[in-house]
């Protein structure tokens, strides 16, 4: 049986993961994972436990540490991300991080250079990476090659919160963009308007437009007359493709990116975010 706990749970997304973790009532669908606990403050703490049957709670987020074997940490804040795994760092747990990964390129490149100095297995990141339409774009983008001549991908945002500004929701969007049109983006250029944010990434062969402030969709430009469209509905269980991804990491040792693919979407938003301040385009890392 692995023993897993839930970090920061005043976000919707642990409740989510609580729901078939550690459902009170039916079959548990993934029965060798024991959600051992959750921490965050005391009103989300009893919000989950009141639902779902996590028999321990904690306000402080190291208290698991030693006592599990993979930590999923889901903060609202990605500031909050890197030290609350310090100690599950040091204690050799596995790590589910929510997006964003970090919300600073420091802490993510320190993340990286923990995960290969402590052989960590990490994963995590947005759910829109495991949506069915991102995944059909995806597959329909490596397929057609060259062929492919641009695209247009649109997402929620949330401009101005508690948990980082415009860090907290555009990981959707931008793990969406790198999903399906890769991590080879040359630079990028952001200007806000209003409650929204239109964004060019720059590629080497083409341009993906964006825009944070609207719903979930994907298209894809295939020269000529060519596109094709994917308008994407989460459904209630959008987290399940990421509870699969700590299932294959807890039983056998897999993760489906490396650390520095894993952190790739801090650093295209960091170079929004330097866009958006400096009113031009801004290029991103050619390594991390």
């Amino acid at each position: 049986m692995f023993k897993i706990a839930i970090l920061g749970s005043e976000n919707s997304h642990c409740a989510g993961f609580a729901s078939v973790l550690a459902p009170k009532e039916g079959e548990k669908r993934f029965p060798d994972i024991a959600l051992v606990g959750v921490a965050g403050d005391e009103a989300s703490n009893k919000a989950v436990t009141d639902k779902y049957d996590v028999p321990v709670t904690t306000t402080n987020a190291a208290d698991f540490a030693g006592k599990v074997d993979a930590v999923m940490i889901t903060a609202r804040h990605g500031g909050l991300h890197l030290p609350y795994a310090m100690p599950y760092i040091h204690d050799g747990a596995k790590l589910w991080i929510d997006k964003p990964i970090t919300a600073s390129v420091a802490d993510a490149r320190e993340l990286v250079r923990l995960a290969h100095e402590k052989n960590l297995l990490l994963c995590g990141g947005s759910s829109l990476a495991g949506a069915e339409g991102t995944v059909r774009m995806k597959k329909l983008v490596r397929e057609k090659g060259a062929a492919v001549t641009g695209g247009h991908v649109t997402a929620p945002v949330n401009l101005v919160n508690d948990y980082g500004n415009f860090w907290f929701y555009s990981q959707h969007l931008t793990q969406m963009v790198t999903e399906v049109f890769g991590q080879d983006i040359v630079s990028v250029e952001a200007k806000r308007k209003g409650d929204g944010v239109g964004a060019v990434f720059h590629y080497p062969a083409f341009d993906v437009t964006a825009y944070f402030g609207t719903g979930y969709s994907i298209t894809v430009y295939l020269g000529g007359y060519g596109v094709a469209c994917e308008k994407i509905d989460l459904g209630g269980e959008y987290f399940l493709p990421e509870l699969c991804e700590l299932a294959d990491m807890l039983r056998e040792g897999k993760v489906r990116q490396t650390p520095e693919e894993l952190v790739y979407p801090v650093f295209i938003i960091d170079a929004l975010i330097r866009s958006m301040e400096s009113g031009g385009a801004e290029t991103v890392p050619e390594t991390l």
